[in-house]
């Protein structure tokens, strides 16, 4: 089965992007079957979306690029905290410059713009999703190596997409958007995973050698979600002990993912 799956990663890259996908759609469904002013479902959803996030990172990303760098001086292993560095400072320059709006405590980030709350709301859970999108992309380009990690990530990525999904439409539905149109911007911020993905997969398939530096980049990047917003997020309002608590359960379910399915 294992040698079945080495030999079509594209098309599991491909199946894997949908599923995140899916799964975003799915979470932002809920909004039809939960209360309006669910804020502890909110806090829940982006805690163990961050759990989920951050035993990925370390997982299905540095382990794997320490992995590719078995065997070599000492001085090879910097291209880890080097690539790490990196995509930290691509997703500072993405929280700088792309307007958005914090779910929780609505703080509000990146250049001034005339958008709506609902709109700089999706902008938001969109900056998460950019970073998860290059992720599975990364993971699927070093799934010549091994594809394990690669599908424990899509897997982990696909689950806490559902609690995201959630997390984007129900705000929505507070300030005033109906159901569908709040289920839509939450489905539509998952998109942004796509092309991520894809340019994730290129640039790391494009260019020799560099498959340790773009893991521990897209791991970077994921962490610098979690610590800047979703667990901020996730534990304010009086939700310290559900956002905490949430997050922790995030990470255990990741955990037992890799323990399962290594």
């Amino acid at each position: 089965m294992l040698s079945l799956l080495e030999e079509m990663p594209v098309l599991i890259f491909i199946g894997a992007i949908v599923f995140n996908w899916l799964s975003t759609f799915l979470g932002a469904s809920l909004v039809y079957v939960t209360d309006k002013e669910n804020k502890h479902l909110v806090s829940i959803a982006l805690g163990s979306s961050a759990g989920i996030m951050i035993a990925a990172s370390f997982f299905s990303l540095i382990l794997p690029a320490m992995d590719l760098l078995e065997g070599l001086s000492k001085w090879y292993l910097l291209i880890i905290p080097a690539g790490f560095f990196c995509g930290v400072l691509f997703l500072t320059l993405c929280d700088k410059l792309l307007p958005h709006e914090h779910m929780m405590s609505h703080e509000r980030e990146g250049v001034k713009a005339k958008l709506s709350q609902n709109q700089l709301l999706m902008l938001a859970m969109t900056l998460h999703n950019i970073p998860e999108g290059l992720a599975v992309g990364v993971a699927f380009a070093c799934a010549q190596h091994d594809i394990i990690p690669a599908l424990i990530l899509s897997i982990g990525i696909g689950i806490q997409n559902f609690p995201e999904g959630t997390a984007i439409s129900l705000p929505m539905h507070q300030y005033g958007k109906s159901k569908f149109i709040a289920m839509m911007y939450g489905q539509f911020s998952g998109i942004v995973e796509i092309p991520a993905a894809i340019i994730g997969y290129i640039f790391a398939t494009a260019i020799n050698n560099i498959l340790p530096f773009a893991l521990s980049f897209a791991a970077g990047a994921m962490l610098f979600v979690c610590v800047e917003d979703m667990i901020p997020e996730a534990s304010c309002k009086n939700q310290i002990d559900i956002g905490a608590i949430s997050c922790m359960i995030g990470f255990l379910i990741m955990m037992i993912l890799d323990i399962m399915l290594s």
